[in-house]
């Protein structure tokens, strides 16, 4: 069950002292709001997955040459709604979302002082890490592989993302394929969410759109959207970073530079995971069969709820 303490239950520890100030920003950009994103009040980087072009392998079984594209309003994508305004809780409810799954670990939504109940929308905690694995040591060790500048060390948190939470996936996909069709004939919109929405959640998007054949480059395009998904909010995680001690021991501008790395979607970190998927487990298949466990039935199950024919809007 997720955690039910909050800022008030729990004893509230001495603040850090506060990071040196940041540069001079420049006029910061306003929140994207051009499909797939959407401008959800105390939100940032919330977008729909949808919208990108299917191309399945051709075969005799399958000789059509209809374009076809992944279903949108079905599954959305975005960082924690700790900051939702009610404006913003009406326009999720408006957009048909009925489930919010929350991948953050037990200490992180403490540490932010618990999590919103949203009046019409079910909550389900499904953490990527345990609490064994979300010490603050390992965290520190994950910051590391995020920061580096290379793709070595990000490709490494990212498969210990794939691995610790495919359970978590595995949650997600058999509660979208046993939830009861709405009016439009399809299962009511699901909302998936981290922290800033780039890194666990951008990591099983993109595995989740290589199981439905959208083409590699347009995977990595969806992922290198949140870099415009957190520009107007970057400032403020890199802050909350810096005053958790994030690579202090590196001096105050190295550090800001590794957070800021923290906090991105580089495209050549997402071309490189999934050049690793190929090589570890021989394609998306094995990964959702030997690691989230699914059947052959239920990943043509999923692939059935989320392909729609008609050409693509975005890629």
């Amino acid at each position: 069950m997720p955690p039910e303490t909050s800022a008030s239950a729990a004893s509230p520890a001495a603040p850090p002292a506060a990071p040196p100030a940041a540069p001079e920003d420049p006029i910061r950009p306003p929140h994207p709001t051009a499909f797939p994103f959407h401008l959800i009040p105390g939100l940032s980087n919330f977008r729909d997955i949808g919208g990108w072009p299917i191309v399945p392998p051709s075969s005799p079984s399958n000789p059509s040459s209809a374009p076809l594209h992944v279903c949108t309003g079905l599954l959305y994508r975005g960082s924690d709604t700790n900051r939702l305004t009610p404006e913003g809780e009406a326009e999720l409810r408006e957009l048909g979302v009925r489930k919010d799954f929350d991948l953050r670990s037990a200490q992180q939504i403490i540490k932010t002082g618990g999590y919103k109940e949203i009046e019409g929308i079910e909550r389900i905690w499904t953490p990527v890490f345990s609490d064994e694995e979300y010490t603050e040591e390992r965290a520190r060790e994950r910051y590391e592989l995020y920061a580096g500048e290379g793709t070595d060390g990000i490709v490494s948190a990212f498969i210990e993302i794939l691995t610790a939470g495919a359970s978590m996936f595995h949650t997600v996909l058999t509660t979208l394929l046993s939830s009861p069709p709405d009016a439009s004939g399809r299962p009511p919109a699901l909302f998936m969410h981290c922290t800033t929405g780039n890194n666990r959640t951008g990591v099983f998007i993109a595995l989740l759109l290589l199981l439905l054949h959208v083409p590699p480059q347009h995977i990595v395009a969806e992922y290198a959207l949140s870099e415009a998904g957190l520009a107007p909010t970057r400032h403020v995680n890199v802050e909350r970073l810096l005053t958790k001690g994030a690579f202090k021991e590196y001096g105050i501008n190295e550090a800001r530079k590794k957070c800021e790395r923290m906090v991105g979607a580089r495209g050549e970190s997402m071309e490189a995971l999934l050049r690793e998927v190929e090589r570890r487990w021989g394609g998306p298949e094995g990964y959702f069969i030997g690691c989230v466990g699914l059947s052959g039935e239920e990943i043509e199950g999923v692939r059935g709820v989320f392909t729609v024919e008609g050409s693509a809007r975005v890629g």
